[in-house]
């Protein structure tokens, strides 16, 4: 009997064991099916992301032959209108920006305070949070003292960090405003003893781009020396016409948008273009190529790069970079602020326009090599044996970049040479992805913070927000199918040499 009962408990026993494996790796399959749905609504996102891109870029190429053509046939127009804009230029100070503007006592709005100080920062915070609109002439006020400190800013903010003094590095936000509440709700506000960097990328997409805009800049004025700010690719007036930043600017702002969009082109070109972190951590935007040369972008002036989508004129493409840096002599005060002697030329070089184009647009890949980033139109994709020959060069030893949204807001490649930070979640769809931060500290390694912004979709099961997503982007792309219908329709007949009317047929 008890020998009986004993095989027994053990065939039950075996039986369970094999039905619990038997479910575990259902389970895996299913999970990694979902995960797999996931991945490819996510491409469909991308792509339609970076053909937008791509088509905004091949513009360029549209401007290139424009100026080209139209400066050879109509030099003395050319001239004379460069002269307007000059004088245009000069007429903008001070009065035409912020003090023409009267703030109204009906304006319940936050009112900031000049010099501004950490109390403006939470008054702003307070007021966003209320969706309360700042005032334009606070903000051309804003731009305008920001611009005026940026100025006086190297191309490259060179940061340390201690033991007691940790630095945050924050990637995308595309005018989440709720994504940098959260950051500041977990990470701290920024001090003197809370540093950030914001890599790239602050407007655009996102319905609070200006709100963002000026948490970020505010917090600069009051902290200069520990919030930093790098360009990213849509940092670029010309990108924003497309990506909404422009649109929310003139519908906020009805009566003083044009003149905040002014400032904004001119105070995107100020803005540095990268960080250094301990003079071994270079953060840029997007990335590198094989020819970057960070001594030549430590010194290019930075602020004739009004847009990417407006190259060099032919002209410019002729002048030696070498010869160009001859004649403008470009020193550092005491306190490491950029002094430029001389007499500026007004345009960059072709070989200075590509090389802030590729920090501001390229994207890492495993292969490889340094090849063009076909998908976005911009940049290059840049492989591992790229990334070790320029960090080896700069004796540096990692690359912190964004401009690409993970599923898991960080991702690390090139043998953790290479790291993406995005810190904007639910980009694409509710849930489609987190948003996350990393916090650097010398002689430690990078420790990263993830997050999601609470909604109700986020509290969903997996399986509910792939569908979300799923179907989002299925709508998305059927949406582009059916916009191009004739030209898909003129390229399915030219395949169809039978016209049966059958693609696979011919």
């Amino acid at each position: 009997m008890g020998c009986s009962s004993s095989s027994t408990k053990t065939r039950r026993s075996d039986t369970s064991l094999r039905a619990a494996l038997i479910i575990q790796n259902w389970y895996r399959g299913y999970k990694a099916r979902l995960k797999a749905r996931q991945h490819y609504a996510l491409t469909i996102f991308q792509s339609i992301e970076y053909a937008d891109e791509q088509g905004q870029m091949q513009l360029s190429t549209f401007f290139s032959f424009m100026l080209e053509n139209y400066t050879h046939i109509h030099k003395e127009e050319l001239e004379l209108r460069n002269q307007s804009l000059e004088s245009e230029q000069d007429m903008r100070d001070r009065w035409d920006y912020v003090d023409s503007i009267d703030v109204p006592d009906s304006y319940n709005g936050p009112r900031l305070q000049f010099p501004l100080t950490c109390t403006d920062i939470d008054l702003l915070l307070e007021a966003f949070k209320e969706q309360q609109i700042l005032h334009a002439h606070y903000v051309l006020e804003v731009l305008f003292e920001t611009k005026k400190v940026l100025k006086q800013m190297p191309n490259f903010t060179h940061i340390q960090t201690s033991p007691s003094k940790e630095v945050t590095i924050c990637g995308d936000l595309h005018g989440k405003l709720d994504d940098l509440f959260l950051i500041f709700y977990k990470n701290g506000l920024p001090s003197e003893r809370n540093p950030y960097v914001f890599n790239g990328d602050f407007v655009d997409r996102g319905k609070n781009s200006i709100e963002i805009l000026m948490i970020l800049c505010v917090s600069f004025l009051v902290y200069p020396n520990d919030l930093h700010l790098n360009r990213g690719n849509h940092e670029d007036f010309m990108m924003n016409l497309r990506y909404g930043f422009t649109k929310e600017i003139l519908h906020k702002y009805k009566l003083h948008g044009k003149r905040i969009l002014q400032i904004l082109e001119e105070f995107y070109a100020w803005l540095p273009i990268g960080t250094i972190v301990d003079n071994e951590i270079l953060v840029i935007h997007g990335g590198i190529s094989e020819t970057t040369d960070l001594n030549l972008l430590h010194r290019v002036e930075r602020n004739k790069m009004k847009s990417v989508l407006i190259p060099p004129t032919e002209t410019n493409r002729d002048h030696d970079t070498d010869s160009k840096h001859n004649k403008v002599g470009v020193t550092f005060n005491a306190h490491g602020r950029i002094k430029t002697n001389g007499s500026p030329t007004e345009h960059l070089t072709e070989h200075e326009w590509e090389q802030i184009i590729d920090i501001l647009w390229s994207d890492p890949r495993g292969k490889n090599g340094c090849f063009p980033n076909t998908c976005r139109g911009g940049g290059c994709y840049f492989g591992p044996d790229v990334t070790s020959k320029i960090l080896n060069k700069y004796q540096l030893k990692m690359l912190i970049r964004s401009h690409e949204c993970k599923p898991e807001g960080y991702e690390i490649c090139h043998d953790g040479k290479v790291v993406t930070i995005f810190s904007a979640s639910n980009y694409y769809e509710e849930g489609s992805n987190r948003g996350a931060y990393i916090k650097l500290c010398s002689g430690t390694t990078p420790r990263f913070f993830q997050y999601q912004v609470t909604k109700a979709t986020c509290f969903q099961p997996l399986r509910q927000r792939v569908d979300t997503m799923e179907n989002s982007a299925i709508k998305i792309l059927r949406e582009r199918v059916i916009s191009r219908k004739s030209d898909l329709t003129r390229a399915f007949q030219l395949q169809d040499h039978r016209k049966s009317g059958s693609f696979y047929s011919s």
